[in-house]
């Protein structure tokens, strides 16, 4: 699964406009900075923590393309729901990860 859709994204730039996309962009990256350092926030309820961001990321992933982080998010969400339980560790440092890795990709994007 792709970190960027760039096909989405580019949907996305058509639906709202050109110059709207670098806002709303803006807007998702330091959500996604907000998301790791609240993350790795030791006195935080993590477990409570990452079933919140999930539920939000669900559709701001998916509408700026972000397939990977979409699909954890979904994964996350639907396991909470159905009240299963989370490896909390497992998917803090899986979080952690891909919103590091995608937040890079979309800058790197950017800075073309």
């Amino acid at each position: 699964m792709e970190l960027l859709n760039k096909h989405k994204l580019d949907q996305l730039s058509s639906e709202i406009g050109v110059s709207n996309v670098p806002i709303l962009l803006d807007i998702f990256l330091n959500e996604m900075v907000q998301y790791i350092e609240a993350l790795k926030d030791e006195d935080r309820d993590q477990e409570a923590y990452l079933k919140e961001i999930c539920h939000a990321l669900k559709s701001s992933a998916a509408s700026f393309g972000a397939e990977s982080l979409c699909a954890l998010a979904i994964e996350i969400d639907a396991k909470a729901k159905l009240g299963e339980m989370i490896d909390v560790a497992e998917t803090q440092e899986a979080m952690i990860t891909l919103l590091t890795q995608t937040q890079q990709r979309y800058q790197t994007l950017l800075a073309k």
